[in-house]
């Protein structure tokens, strides 16, 4: 089906640079001259100037800007169970690391999702997708970590690849079985990291259940030498890194993404600096995650200034969980990056479009650029700036995905 979107408002196209990302000190305005776009065969056909093209549906877009679909590169989607009694006492002062010593947490998320059985889960799961796609969000990375065992490991892993088959959009699967030492290896932390290694990791990559692997790189959970060596592994059998690094304190993470060549390393509140330059030479996505900071009261933030001076790439996510970020929004995400890290309406464009794209090796997405998917957002704003201005008002008009209109009543 052509679909010819014309008088378009404002037209950002989040153009990526020749690496395939932009970097905080290349930041460019997103914004086109261009008023015109000819969707074709799930493609961007043609981007122009007044195109008056023959297509079996055309948009008038006088009252829209419009923007790529956006990328949600950090998301822990696939869980059962609710952590809001967590909520209310982490609002009332008591720390992560107390609520997690108490049996809260990620253990409490992975007693229910354990106790789950796979259709549930995955029905759970496609209601909260289909709210990330009613927000425009069409391409969308997903974690297991809430099984850390094999059982159920393997069942979220294989609701995600169910999503896959279901939903259009596209959905990287991520084996975060270094979530959390479960609690029957409390005394066994070697023998649990040796399962991982020598079972869970040979048989996920050999029934292709993840595209990466991640670690929880953290003081009191795993080490960077455990770390290293878990994500070691991985690249062995195949699984690209991504990294949860240190969020609550430095705990060598940016080193190990830096040795690795990671494509993200996220939380990235406190990081050696001087990793800052190898990362940016590797082209390493660093994905920012200000909601998290926020519901976890974590007051210190990123190094952006410095990262900024060193040229490096950012995007940004939601971290979308039960427990430290339970927010669909990933405009919200963005809104508090601004205030909270004094992030740009531009920087912001672009960590939400093509740079989280580039992390998830799809640069065939996140940008409107001639031969690209067709995964389009109408937003009715007067400027792009409006997107992270307006704060709640975050749902897009029309929503095309891979070049056709979603039709939500039918999802």
């Amino acid at each position: 089906m052509r679909i010819l979107l014309k008088n378009i408002k404002q037209l950002i196209t989040s153009q990526p640079e020749e690496s395939g990302f932009v970097s905080l000190d290349r930041i460019k305005s997103p914004v086109s001259n261009f008023n015109s776009i000819l969707i074709e065969e799930g493609k961007i056909k043609k981007v122009g100037y007044n195109l008056n093209l023959p297509a079996e549906k055309i948009i008038d877009c006088s009252c829209f800007i419009v923007t790529p679909g956006f990328v949600e590169s950090h998301t822990h989607l696939v869980y059962s169970g609710s952590r809001a009694d967590e909520f209310l006492l982490r609002a009332q002062g008591v720390s992560y690391k107390d609520i997690a010593k108490s049996g809260g947490g990620i253990k409490k998320s992975v007693k229910s999702t354990r106790s789950v059985n796979y259709e549930d889960l995955l029905n759970e799961s496609k209601e909260r997708l289909k709210i990330f796609l009613r927000k425009g969000i069409t391409s969308i990375e997903i974690k297991s970590g809430y099984g850390l065992d094999m059982e159920t490991e393997i069942k979220q892993l294989k609701v995600i690849r169910e999503l896959k088959k279901i939903f259009k959009m596209e959905i990287k699967s991520t084996y975060l079985g270094a979530h959390e030492i479960p609690e029957e290896f409390k005394n066994r932390r070697n023998e649990y990291i040796e399962f991982i290694k020598n079972k869970m990791i040979p048989y996920i990559a050999e029934n292709e259940l993840a595209d990466f692997i991640d670690v929880f790189c953290e003081n009191g959970v795993y080490t960077e030498i455990e770390s290293y060596d878990i994500l070691s592994k991985g690249i062995e059998y195949g699984l690209k890194v991504r990294l949860h690094a240190d969020e609550m304190e430095y705990s060598g993470g940016s080193s190990v993404a830096k040795r690795l060549k990671a494509k993200s390393v996220d939380h990235f509140n406190f990081p050696n600096p001087d990793d800052l330059v190898d990362l940016k030479n590797n082209g390493t996505i660093i994905t920012l995650l200000p909601l998290t900071n926020m519901f976890l009261k974590i007051k210190e933030k990123p190094p952006v200034e410095l990262m900024r001076s060193v040229g490096n790439a950012i995007s940004i996510s939601t971290d979308f969980n039960p427990g430290s970020s339970p927010s669909y929004s990933l405009l919200l995400a963005g809104t508090i990056g601004m205030v909270n890290y004094g992030l740009t309406y531009d920087e912001l464009i672009y960590a939400i479009t093509v740079n989280p794209a580039y992390s998830l090796d799809l640069d065939y997405k996140g940008s409107i650029v001639e031969g690209k998917d067709a995964d389009i957002l109408l937003f009715r704003k007067n400027d792009y700036k409006e997107l992270f201005y307006y704060s709640g008002d975050d749902q897009p008009e029309i929503v095309i995905l891979k070049g056709e209109i979603v039709n939500f009543e039918k999802l």
